[in-house]
C-alpha cells in the first residue's frame, strides 16, 4: 500500500514538474516547422530575391527558440518566423480558445489609430461617450501605435500598410491563437482617447474574457527519456475540419473539383472575423472597415439616391444596386468573397449582369476587404464582366510528392464520378508537370491553369466569356484587403485591361494555402503557402524587383483613392462614394462618341 501511495503521489506531481516544454522538445518543433516550409513553402527563392528574407538560415531563430522563458515565449518566436516571410497566408496558430474583448475596435486612418466601432451594449454612451472617429492613443500607459508595431510581428503581409492595419485591429479585440500572450492581460486597462475636439480623456475598462487560457504546453516525456522513469505518452493534435460550403446542388464530380488542394487559397486567417457590435437598445450595428473583412454589405454608406437591388434579404449572394450621379445611370456590385459559387448563386449574378446591362450607363464593383477563395470563382465572375474572352492567371507551384499525390487522386475521383473528360485531362496535365518538375530538380513548375484552359493553347490560359458579359465602362475598387483570389481577380481585370481599378494597393497574397501541423509538441498549427500566382506580364514597382508574381508586390490601382481617413470614418465614407462616382462618370463620358 505505502508503495502504491508514492507512486500515486508521483504521478499526480508529473504534471507539476513537467508543466512545459523542454528546450530540446522546443528545438525540435521549431526545427519541424522550418523543415515543413524548406520542403513545401513555394514563394521560398522569390522571398530571397526580393525581400532578402532566407527562410532556410534558421541560426538565429534556433538561438531565440533556446532562450524563451516560457512555452508563451517559444510560441511567440515560431509566429515572428512564419511572420518573417511576409505572407499574407502564412501563420502559425496556438490551440486556443481564449478571446479578450474591451468593446471597441479600431483600424489605422491618417496615420492614426482611430476607433470606428464602439460596441455599446457593451459600453454604454452614457459612461463612455467616446465616438468612432476619436483616436485611441494609449492603453495601460503604452502608445497605441506602438503595440501595434509590435503585433504586427506576430503576422506577416505582402502589403506592410495592410500588416499593421491587422495588428492594431487585434489591440482591443485579442485571441490567443493569434496573441500567446493575450492570457496576460490584466482584468481592467486604463484607456487614454483623444476627442475629435483634442481634448484627452481617460477611462476604465473591464476586458469581457471567453475561452480556456493556455500559460503551458504540457508534460511529455521525449523519446529516449524513458529509461529516467518518464512513463507519459503523446498522441498526434487532432484539428476541427471547417464545414463544406453550402453546394449541394453541385454535382459530385464537380464538388471534388473545387474541393482539390490548388484551390484552396482562403486559410483560417483570411476568413471573416464575425464581429459586429450592439447598440443600447440591442439592435446590431453594421461593421466598418477590417471588421467588415468580408461583408456582404460595402464598407461606406450607399449614395443618396441608391436603389437596391440585391442584399436585403439573408439569401441574398451580393449586394447591388443602382443610382444616378451626374446624369449616368450607375450599377453598384459589391462581391464580399469568392467562395464557391452554386449554380443558384451563379444564376442570380447572371441576372444582376443581365440587369445592368439594359439599366446602366456604368458599373462600380466593390472587392474591397474582400478575403479570397476561390480561384475559379474569380474566373467565373470574369465570365461576366470581361467580355470577348480573357486570359486567367496561372500558378507556379513547388512541387511536392503530397501535392502530385492529390493531383493524381482528383483526376482518378474525376473520372470515375463521371465529369467530363476535359476535367480529367487537365488534371492529369497538371499533375505530369508537378511530377516532371519533382524530378528533374526544379525548384518551381511554370505558370498552370488550375481551373482549366484550352491545353492546345499552352502557356496561354484563355477563358471564353458569358455572350451576356456586361459590355459598358466599369471600375473595380480595391484596397489593402483585396486579398488572395480577391488579388487574383484584380490582376486578371487590369492585365485583359477591361477596367481601372480605383483604391489602393491589394494585399500580395499570392498563391494557394494548405493547413499543416506545426509540431507534436506544442500541439500548434500553421498555413502553408504552396504556389506563386503568375500574371500575364512583368511588372516593376519600387522596392521589389521587376516580375511577373503578385505575392509581396500586390496589385497596384490605376487611380489612387484612399478610404483610410477619419472625414471617412465620420461621414461614412461619403467623400470616397463621391470620389469614386466621379470616376466612373468620367469613364463613360470617355466611352461615348
Amino acid at each position: 500500500m505505502k508503495t502504491f501511495f508514492k507512486f500515486a503521489v508521483a504521478l499526480c506531481a508529473a504534471p507539476m514538474l513537467f508543466a512545459t516544454l523542454t528546450e530540446e522538445q522546443r528545438v525540435q518543433d521549431f526545427q519541424t516547422l522550418a523543415s515543413i516550409y524548406a520542403k513545401s513553402y513555394g514563394p521560398a527563392n522569390w522571398k530571397l530575391t526580393s525581400l532578402g528574407v532566407n527562410i532556410f538560415d534558421i541560426g538565429p531563430w534556433l538561438v531565440r527558440v533556446k532562450a524563451a522563458k516560457s512555452d508563451l515565449d517559444y510560441i511567440q518566436v515560431a509566429m515572428e518566423y512564419v511572420a518573417s516571410f511576409q505572407d499574407a497566408h502564412d501563420t502559425v496558430y496556438l490551440t486556443s480558445n481564449f478571446f479578450a474583448d474591451l468593446g471597441f475596435y479600431c483600424d489605422l486612418y491618417d496615420g492614426k489609430v482611430v476607433i470606428d466601432l464602439v460596441d455599446r451594449f457593451a459600453l454604454p454612451k452614457r459612461t463612455y461617450p467616446f465616438v468612432e472617429g476619436d483616436e485611441f492613443v494609449s492603453l495601460d500607459g503604452r502608445p497605441a501605435i506602438e503595440i501595434g508595431r509590435e503585433f504586427a510581428k506576430l503576422e506577416g503581409w505582402g502589403n506592410p500598410r495592410a500588416q499593421l492595419r491587422w495588428a492594431i485591429d487585434k489591440i482591443t479585440y485579442r485571441s490567443q491563437a493569434s496573441e500567446p500572450h493575450a492570457v496576460e492581460l490584466p482584468d481592467v486597462s486604463t484607456v487614454v482617447i483623444r476627442r475629435q475636439s483634442g481634448a484627452l480623456e481617460t477611462y476604465k475598462i473591464t476586458w469581457s474574457k471567453t475561452g480556456l487560457g493556455i500559460r503551458n504546453l504540457g508534460s511529455a516525456p521525449t523519446p529516449g527519456a524513458l529509461a529516467k522513469g518518464l512513463t507519459a505518452g503523446h498522441d498526434r493534435p487532432s484539428r476541427e475540419l471547417e464545414p463544406p460550403p453550402p453546394w449541394e446542388e453541385l454535382p459530385l464530380w464537380q464538388r471534388r473539383y473545387y474541393d482539390s488542394i490548388a484551390m484552396k487559397m482562403t486559410a483560417a486567417k483570411m476568413r471573416g472575423r464575425g464581429r459586429a457590435g450592439e447598440s443600447e437598445d440591442g439592435s446590431s450595428l453594421e461593421p466598418s472597415t477590417l471588421i467588415n473583412f468580408g461583408g456582404r454589405n460595402p464598407i461606406f454608406d450607399p449614395p443618396t439616391g441608391f436603389v437596391l437591388r440585391q442584399g436585403r434579404n439573408s439569401s441574398d449572394r451580393f449586394y447591388s444596386g443602382t443610382y444616378v450621379f451626374d446624369g449616368q445611370r450607375i450599377g453598384f456590385l459589391r462581391i464580399k468573397d469568392f467562395a464557391t459559387l452554386t449554380n443558384t448563386q451563379l444564376n442570380q449574378f447572371s441576372t444582376e449582369i443581365n440587369f445592368f446591362n439594359a439599366n446602366t450607363d456604368g458599373l462600380v464593383v466593390d472587392i474591397m476587404s474582400n478575403p479570397g477563395g476561390n480561384p475559379c470563382t474569380a474566373n467565373d465572375f470574369g465570365k461576366y464582366l470581361i467580355p470577348k474572352g480573357f486570359n486567367q492567371i496561372g500558378l507556379a507551384f513547388r512541387p511536392s510528392l503530397s501535392l502530385i499525390a492529390e493531383y493524381d487522386a482528383v483526376a482518378s475521383d474525376l473520372e470515375s464520378l463521371g465529369a467530363p473528360s476535359y476535367y480529367v485531362i487537365n488534371y492529369r496535365f497538371l499533375r505530369d508537370q508537378l511530377f516532371n518538375a519533382f524530378n528533374n530538380g526544379r525548384g518551381m513548375t511554370g505558370p498552370l491553369p488550375i481551373c482549366g484552359s484550352n491545353l492546345a493553347n499552352y502557356p496561354d490560359f484563355p477563358v471564353t466569356s458569358a455572350a451576356s458579359a456586361y459590355q459598358k465602362p466599369m471600375i473595380v475598387l480595391t484596397d489593402d484587403f483585396t486579398t488572395s483570389a480577391g488579388d487574383l481577380f484584380a490582376a486578371m481585370i487590369q492585365d485583359n485591361k477591361r477596367a481601372k481599378l480605383v483604391g489602393n494597393r491589394t494585399a500580395g497574397a499570392g498563391g494557394n494555402v494548405v493547413d499543416v501541423s506545426a509540431g507534436w509538441w506544442s500541439e500548434t498549427n500553421a498555413t502553408l503557402t504552396q504556389s506563386l500566382m503568375v500574371r500575364n506580364e512583368s511588372r516593376a514597382y519600387p522596392g521589389t524587383p521587376a516580375s511577373p508574381f503578385i505575392e509581396n508586390v500586390g496589385v497596384r490601382p490605376d487611380i489612387e483613392l484612399d478610404y483610410m481617413t477619419v472625414a471617412n470614418v465620420v461621414d461614412r465614407g461619403k467623400s470616397f462614394v463621391d470620389a469614386f462616382s466621379k470616376i466612373i462618370v468620367a469613364e463613360i463620358k470617355a466611352s461615348k462618341p
